[in-house]
């Protein structure tokens, strides 16, 4: 038996022990191996936004039939649940639903435009600072030779 290790979700709540096996699916191109399966992985039906876990039809019975596991939210078939966020909301009726490289380069831009805003700032004060000590520094010279 192989060591296991510890799998981290970029959420706290959910850490768990994965057996390191080999991925040997039964699946076509493009379509998504379940992840409990050992030896050859079968083809995900559903995957599971709760647990991040992708399963089979095998697999998937206990969230069918056990009442705690049937209140998470099954998607269908995902590929690396662990790297991605996902809104819980079935209908998005409430919110726009933006692609994330879309919503990326948006803040992107956004973020551009405030780091240029607080340059010009940081000239402006740099300049009224400047403005401020040659008058300062004029005024006293006036001072001295009025003395």
């Amino acid at each position: 038996m192989k060591e296991p290790h510890i799998h981290m979700h970029r959420t706290p709540k959910y850490t768990q022990l994965k057996h390191k096996k080999p991925r040997n699916p039964c699946v076509e191109p493009g379509e998504v191996p379940c992840d409990v399966c050992t030896g050859t992985q079968l083809k995900t039906v559903k995957s599971c936004l709760v647990c991040f876990v992708s399963y089979c039809h095998n697999h998937l019975e206990p969230h069918q039939t056990v009442a705690r596991l049937k209140k998470h939210l099954l998607v269908e078939p995902m590929d690396h649940l662990e790297d991605g966020c996902f809104c819980t909301e079935m209908d998005h009726k409430t919110h726009p639903v933006v692609p994330l490289k879309e919503e990326y380069e948006v803040k992107m831009v956004q973020l551009g435009k405030i780091e240029s805003e607080v340059q010009q700032m940081i000239h402006q004060r740099d300049n009224e600072r400047f403005r401020r000590t040659t008058t300062q520094s004029n005024a006293v010279k006036q001072m001295q030779t009025e003395i």
